[in-house]
C-alpha cells in the first residue's frame, strides 16, 4: 500500500510540475485549458461523490418507512434481487464500466472547450462577446449538455434500428433483472456511445460557444464532470425498480428514470420506446415517435425479447455476453434481415426491445 501510495503522488507531483507553470499561458491554450479543467474535476468529483452516497443512504427507502440508514440500503440492494444469475454478470462489469464512464466524463468535461479554441484559432473570435463570469460557465454547461443529449438519442436509435449495431446493444437488454448498482453494457457498445457523446457535446457544444462568443473554462469543465456524475447517479434509477420522477409536469419535458424501465421491457408495446437520457429531453422521442407514458403499476417483463428469457437468453454466461455479439453482428452483414431494419432474434424472430 505504501508503494503504490508514494508511486501515485510522485505521478501527479511529475505530472504538476509539468502542467503547472502552462496553467495560465496565453501561448499554449489548450494545454493550460486541459491543466485547468483536470485540477477543478479532480477537486469537485471525490466531494460530489462522497456527498451522493450519502444522500442516497438517509433519504432513500420505500414510502412510509421510518428514518434509518439500513432502510435505504436495504431497499436500494435486495439480496432477492443480486441473487440471480442476470446480475453476476452485470457485477462482473463494473471495473470496465468504472474505467469507461471516467472516460466519458472526462473527454465531455473538455470536449466543446476544445472545439471553440480550435475555431478561435483558424477563423478568429466571433463578432459576438460573453465576458468571463456565470453567464459564460452556465452557457458552457448547457451548450455541451444539449450536444451530448442529442448525441446520445442518436447513438440510442442506431443501436436499436440497425442490426449491426442492435447485436451490441441488445446485451445491455438480455438483463433480467434491474438494480441500481450497475446494468451490463458491451465494451463495444459503450466505445460506440461515448464517441457520440463527445462528438455531440464537442461539435455542437463548441460550436455554439463560438457562435455566441463564449471563451472555453476549466471552472465549466470540472462542473460538467459533477453534473455528468450525477446525471448518472440518476440514471442508476433507470435500471432498478425504484421509481424515480421529476413530477408529471416536469416528465413531459426532461426524461425521467422510471421512463426508462419500459424501455428494457421484452413486452411487443414498449419495443424501442423512450430512447432519451435522464435528465435529457423528452424532445428527442417525441420527433421520433418513440415517447411512451408509462401506467401506473403497468406490467413489465425485462429482457431482450420475450423468445430469449431464461435458458434461451444468449447472454446467460459472461463470455458469451462479450463475444456473442461479435458473431451475430457480422451474420448482419452477410444476410438482410427479414421485415425492415431491425434485427432477428435468437429464435428467428423479430427482436423485442
Amino acid at each position: 500500500m505504501d508503494v503504490t501510495l508514494n508511486w501515485l503522488a510522485q505521478a501527479l507531483d511529475a505530472f504538476w510540475s509539468y502542467v503547472g507553470p502552462h496553467r495560465n499561458s496565453p501561448d499554449q491554450p489548450f494545454l493550460a485549458f486541459a491543466a485547468g479543467s483536470v485540477v477543478s474535476m479532480l477537486r469537485n468529483y471525490f466531494w460530489f461523490l462522497l456527498v451522493g452516497l450519502v444522500i442516497y443512504a438517509l433519504f432513500v427507502r420505500k414510502r412510509g418507512e421510518r428514518f434509518s440508514p439500513w432502510a435505504g440500503i436495504r431497499y436500494l440492494l435486495p439480496a432477492s434481487v443480486y441473487k440471480t444469475p442476470s446480475v453476476r454478470i452485470d457485477l462482473m462489469m463494473v471495473p470496465v464500466a468504472w474505467v469507461q464512464n471516467f472516460l466519458l466524463f472526462a473527454s465531455l468535461g473538455v470536449a466543446s472547450g476544445i472545439v471553440q479554441i480550435w475555431l478561435v484559432q483558424h477563423y478568429g473570435h466571433s463578432p459576438l462577446h460573453v465576458p468571463a463570469g456565470v453567464l459564460a460557465v452556465t452557457l458552457q454547461i448547457l451548450f455541451t449538455l444539449l450536444g451530448t443529449d442529442m448525441a446520445r438519442f442518436a447513438w440510442h436509435y442506431q443501436g436499436h434500428k440497425v442490426p449491426f449495431f442492435w447485436e451490441f446493444h441488445k446485451g445491455h437488454h438480455s438483463a433480467e433483472a434491474l438494480h441500481p448498482v450497475f446494468i451490463r453494457t458491451h465494451p463495444v457498445d459503450m466505445f460506440i456511445r461515448t464517441l457520440y457523446m463527445d462528438l455531440g457535446g464537442g461539435l455542437v457544444g463548441g460550436g455554439l460557444m463560438y457562435l455566441v462568443g463564449v471563451d472555453a473554462s476549466p471552472t465549466a469543465a470540472g462542473l460538467l464532470v459533477v453534473i455528468g456524475t450525477a446525471i448518472h447517479f440518476m440514471q442508476q434509477f433507470e435500471h432498478s425498480h425504484v421509481k424515480f420522477s421529476f413530477g408529471k409536469r416536469l416528465d413531459r419535458i426532461f426524461y425521467p428514470p422510471h421512463f426508462h424501465q419500459i424501455h428494457h421491457s421484452a413486452l411487443l408495446e414498449h419495443r424501442d420506446r423512450n430512447l432519451g437520457l435522464t435528465g435529457g429531453l423528452c424532445l428527442w422521442d417525441k420527433l421520433a415517435g418513440t415517447l411512451y407514458i408509462p401506467k401506473d403499476g403497468e406490467k413489465v417483463v425485462f429482457g431482450a425479447s420475450l423468445e430469449e428469457l431464461g435458458d434461451n437468453n444468449p447472454h446467460r454466461t459472461f463470455w458469451g455476453f462479450l463475444s456473442r455479439p461479435f458473431i451475430e453482428a457480422f451474420r448482419t452483414l452477410r444476410s438482410r434481415p427479414v421485415g425492415g431494419a431491425q434485427g432477428l432474434g435468437a429464435a428467428g424472430q423479430t427482436a423485442v426491445r
